[in-house]
């Protein structure tokens, strides 16, 4: 289900390639290993009961007229699974066990050093080892060693049973040889073990050590009757020793397993479906993987514009914080500059200085001064005097007057005068200017 844009459409591609070129450099995992993570239950197949080897529940296998083997042992895996502890899960994801001699052995021993060599050299060599078998066949092999047994089976019928299963709603993740349940992999003593498994007419015998297959073995009962065959195979299993031997003849002997079996990754077989699945959870993987690395090389790029909008936004974040600690002392200010804007046009009225422009005047008066107006540093006086114009000449030279002159023309013999004259330290052209008089008024 498409549920939108996924974070890795949304990186540039060059970032996206650089992720997956990084991504190629970094060692595989092991084959098939995402696949087999995903089986939660393991089904062995023993004469015609299919077992559940977690809990020993059994269905039978049996097919119909119309029913071929394989879709009777899926129909017996869908009775089974319907009642199993995975049954609330959408899909079972399964580890089929058959009988070991379903499947063909063959020992090998090489020169080539190198687990995909041997595996290429088996492959080529899949005819020359088995003449008598004209089918394709799939290859199980633990390639570490120059020297083993490699496994085989029908592939042909690998992927009957897969399609079969998926008929069922089930997933077939992979098949092996049931023998493989009682190996020892994990166990801390290191020890070889011997497995005897029988079913009917066939005999088989393996030979195990860790994860790996020394020898296997397997005879027909009928052979077993003619003494020659019997005294081969009593030479060849006599020369197999192991600290350990497990003998597992009867159903009872399976049913005593009650475990989920692990699945030994090299003696696996994989339908062609689970390698298709394969593929695609790998892809996926490394899809999400080179995604999360391209996603750090952009952040690595755009690092420096992250650290430098994060101090941005400390700042931003303190200035926010002391601008709200200074709202009361800020709307006190306010108040104040309104209350200057209010009494300033009175505070800073002009000091025109009356009294020492008055002493000023009295210095160069010789005569009697009738009148006194003063209006914005403009001043203007009359009264009499023997000589105006010598009066005039008087009042220019003071440096608290300037554009002296008379204002009105003398009368009675130049005793009567008129003069107007400005004040030098008053500035009232600033202050209304500053103050307009609809401010001063108010």
């Amino acid at each position: 289900m498409n549920l939108g844009i996924s974070l890795a459409d949304k990186i540039p591609l060059p970032a996206r390639e650089l992720g997956l070129k990084f991504l190629s450099l970094l060692p595989e995992g092991g084959r098939h290993s995402d696949i087999l993570k995903g089986i939660n239950s393991s089904l062995l197949l023993f004469g015609n009961v299919l077992i559940n080897t977690a809990n020993g529940t059994t269905e039978d296998v049996s097919a119909g007229e119309e029913e071929t083997f394989f879709d009777a042992v899926a129909r017996a895996a869908r009775r089974l699974h319907s009642i199993s502890e995975v049954s609330s899960e959408a899909s079972a994801h399964i580890l089929l066990l058959l009988p070991t001699n379903d499947f063909i052995a063959t020992s090998y021993s090489m020169n080539v050093v190198g687990e995909k060599l041997i595996r290429s050299a088996l492959e080529l060599q899949s005819h020359s080892l088995i003449p008598a078998y004209d089918e394709d066949l799939l290859l199980a092999v633990n390639a570490a060693n120059q020297e083993g047994v490699a496994l085989w089976y029908n592939e042909r019928e690998a992927n009957r049973m897969f399609r079969a299963f998926e008929k069922e709603g089930l997933f077939l993740c992979a098949i092996m040889p049931r023998s493989l349940a009682l190996m020892e992999t994990e166990t801390e003593e290191n020890r070889t073990i011997l497995i005897n498994d029988e079913e009917g007419d066939t005999i088989s015998f393996i030979q195990g050590h860790g994860n790996a297959i020394k020898r296997l073995l397997t005879v027909n009962r009928l052979d077993l009757e003619q003494d020659v065959f019997d005294k081969q195979w009593e030479i060849e299993t006599g020369m197999l020793k192991g600290e350990a031997v497990k003998s597992m003849t009867t159903l009872d002997d399976w049913l005593g397993l009650r475990s989920k079996v692990e699945a030994i990754p090299d003696y696996c077989f994989f339908p062609v479906g689970a390698d298709k699945e394969e593929k695609r959870i790998n892809l996926a993987r490394k899809s999400k993987v080179a995604a999360g690395v391209a996603a750090c090389l952009v952040l690595l790029l755009l690092s420096p514009f992250v650290s430098n909008w994060m101090t941005l936004r400390g700042l931003q974040t303190e200035f926010e914080r002391v601008q709200g600690q200074t709202t009361e002392p800020r709307s006190l200010q306010a108040s104040i500059f309104d209350m200057e804007q209010e009494w300033g046009a009175l505070s800073e009225y002009p000091d025109q200085q009356i009294g020492e422009v008055l002493t000023s005047l009295n210095d160069v008066m010789q005569g009697a001064l009738t009148a006194f107006d003063i209006n914005k540093g403009v001043i203007d006086i009359s009264g009499s005097a023997e000589n105006p114009a010598y009066l005039v000449e008087l009042l220019a030279e003071k440096e608290e007057f300037f554009n002296v002159g008379q204002s009105t023309s003398t009368r009675g013999g130049g005793a009567r005068f008129g003069i107007r004259l400005n004040l030098s330290s008053v500035d009232f052209e600033s202050y209304d200017e500053k103050y307009p008089v609809s401010t001063q008024g108010r």
